[in-house]
């Protein structure tokens, strides 16, 4: 496995420069994408690091145009004040991100635009999954490594919260899709199952445990995901069994945030 530094520079970086990347190839095992990502978090504490998944161009695309819907690049009046020189032409602010100190002001307005959005706002949005997307997500968490596309990059996001790590890599632009809000609040709802975000993909959110879960964890995911995706109540019982025997033992959680 090689992991490379790219800095934060790259005009293909989701963070829109606000945040330092790295390119990993050759991860042949997921322990590899886990390890990687563990000695990341050591030599950058007090940071969170999210790795892409699936379909990285389309995913660069579409958080492309996420990141404009949410206005993550528009600066108050104190903002404005304290950016340096590289932020401005003429005087005037160039109105896009391109520096690691614009990234504060990327995280106030992802704030600000998430509050108000709670999990079963998500919910609401009618995320279904069929027979064939229940059994590609059975698959997914079988052999998680087939959901990450290399080589792949990971995003140095100096937050704690693993939540507001979607500040770098928002995503959910279509609008059959969970938006950025509904993301956060996803994952905010599985942080208290004791998971963190350090994946987006295409079509995937990526979280992850410290340990594996157990049975009482895997229950509640499996109820939170049946809410996630409008399950039946005749269907109900049968996927919760389907998701509890997926999820029980893993510490990774994929999550579909498309239709």
């Amino acid at each position: 496995m090689k992991t490379e530094f790219f800095g934060n520079t790259r005009l293909d970086n989701p963070s829109a420069g606000t945040c330092d990347e790295y390119g990993l190839t050759g991860l042949k095992r997921f322990d590899d994408l886990l390890d990687a990502r563990q000695r990341l978090m050591l030599e950058h504490p007090g940071c969170t690091i999210v790795m892409s998944l699936d379909d990285l161009d389309q995913a660069r695309y579409t958080s492309g145009h996420a990141r404009l819907g949410l206005g993550l690049d528009q600066p108050d009046a104190t903002e404005l004040a304290h950016l340096p020189a590289c932020c401005f032409e003429h005087g005037e602010y160039v109105g896009y991100t391109s520096c690691k100190a614009e990234f504060a002001m990327c995280l106030r307005n992802l704030r600000q635009h998430v509050v108000a959005t709670t999990f079963a706002d998500a919910c609401a949005h009618g995320l279904t999954l069929d027979d064939e997307a229940l059994q590609g997500w059975v698959q997914a968490q079988r052999a998680p490594l087939a959901v990450v596309e290399q080589p792949l990059i990971a995003l140095v996001v100096p937050v704690l919260n693993s939540a507001d790590a979607l500040v770098a890599f928002p995503n959910g632009y279509f609008e059959s899709d969970l938006d950025p809000a509904m993301n956060h609040a996803v994952v905010s709802r599985l942080q208290g199952l004791g998971y963190g975000l350090f994946g987006v993909g295409a079509t995937y959110l990526g979280l992850l445990r410290d340990a594996p879960a157990d049975a009482a964890t895997a229950t509640a995911v499996a109820q939170a995901f049946a809410a996630l995706y409008n399950v039946e109540a005749a269907q109900r019982d049968a996927l919760i069994r389907v998701v509890i025997c997926a999820v029980s033992g893993q510490r990774h959680l994929w999550l579909r945030y498309v239709e």
